[in-house]
């Protein structure tokens, strides 16, 4: 059993070794003995920050990739993260150097540097914890209170993309025995498709009014958390969403609700001309779908002659796994 920080030999192979400096706004990166990055830029900053704590093996990159697509959903280009990570007394320097190096490969992929952070193993975790913070530059800030009634509700490619690879990697033996390992592989890739930078690019420059990274709570909580923003409502409607094949068929394996499944890689866009919108983002091959519209009162969705009152609530992938962990503790014990 080990608490503490890593020492500096320990620091220097896992964590800084990991890290390049690639962007000329870092003027003081990740370094041994700085308290603080430094950092020079021109205009708008956004930043926002993010915890990854589902069991996964990409921890690292997964958790760049979150905050980072918070910047992009808000307009910006992430040019700078800090990454903290607390890990539990059964890690080692060398599972610290595994996530470093699959954050260092999301943050090459985004062109982003990682500026620093801290590392520490703690008997008060359980499992692994990484915390990112992101910076990015805007030339506007697009946040979720523009959008007004009327306007189309636009979802890029395909809802529960990220829940899926999750799930997949959580439940990997019961889905191959129930659903094929090519499925569980077709699963498990989804995780490539979570960056949602390119859509952001493109739907800045078609007079959207708001985009919002679907994330926990899926699609439900996304579009309810815009309406709260904005002081709107919105109407939904099931069949107009975009869902793989894939994603039914572990979400019905599982008993999970898809629309209620951690989405990042889908963004939620608003938009008075969704047909310019869409045929932008065609041409760059990226599938986009109206779903729905702003309206006044209330945010629903209508599922078949169902009518369903949204609100947020907790991920459908946190509900299983603390499920299938009570079932295992209770296995253990008795």
């Amino acid at each position: 059993m080990r608490t503490g920080k890593l020492n500096s030999e320990e620091l220097k192979d896992a964590v800084l070794s990991r890290i390049e400096h690639r962007r000329d706004e870092v003027i003081t990166g990740a370094a041994l003995g700085e308290d603080c990055a430094s950092f020079r830029s021109d205009g708008l900053i956004l930043i926002s920050g993010d915890p990854v704590t589902g069991e996964t093996s990409k921890i690292g990159g997964l958790a760049i990739r979150v905050a980072a697509n918070d910047i992009w959903a808000g307009g910006g280009e992430p040019f700078l993260v800090m990454l903290t990570i607390i890990a539990p007394v059964t890690y080692t320097p060398e599972d610290i150097k595994k996530i470093m190096t699959d954050a260092e490969a999301e943050a090459k992929a985004q062109n982003i540097e990682i500026a620093g952070g801290h590392t520490e193993f703690s008997d008060a975790v359980n499992r692994v914890i990484v915390c990112c913070t992101a910076l990015g530059k805007a030339a506007k800030h697009f946040k979720v209170k523009s959008a007004s009634v009327g306007e189309s509700i636009v979802v890029t490619k395909y809802i529960g993309l990220e829940g899926t690879a999750l799930l997949a990697e959580a439940f990997a033996e019961r889905l191959e025995n129930s659903l094929g390992k090519d499925a569980v592989e077709e699963a498990l890739s989804l995780a490539k498709l979570t960056d949602v930078s390119a859509e952001s690019k493109i739907a800045r420059r078609c007079g959207i009014t708001s985009m919002h990274d679907i994330t926990e709570g899926g699609i439900y909580g996304a579009v309810s958390e815009l309406c709260e923003g904005a002081g709107v409502g919105a109407r939904l409607y099931t069949d107009k969403i975009p869902v793989l094949p894939v994603t039914k068929a572990v979400c019905a394996e599982l008993g999970a609700d898809p629309y209620r499944l951690i989405s990042s890689g889908s963004m939620l866009i608003t938009t008075k001309d969704p047909g310019a919108l869409i045929e932008a983002l065609s041409k760059a091959g990226i599938k986009a779908s109206v779903v729905g519209e702003i309206t006044e009162g209330k945010p629903t969705a209508i599922d078949g002659g169902n009518e369903i009152t949204l609100d947020v609530r907790a991920d459908e992938l946190f509900r299983l796994t603390q499920t299938a962990e009570k079932t295992r503790q209770r296995s253990v014990t008795s």
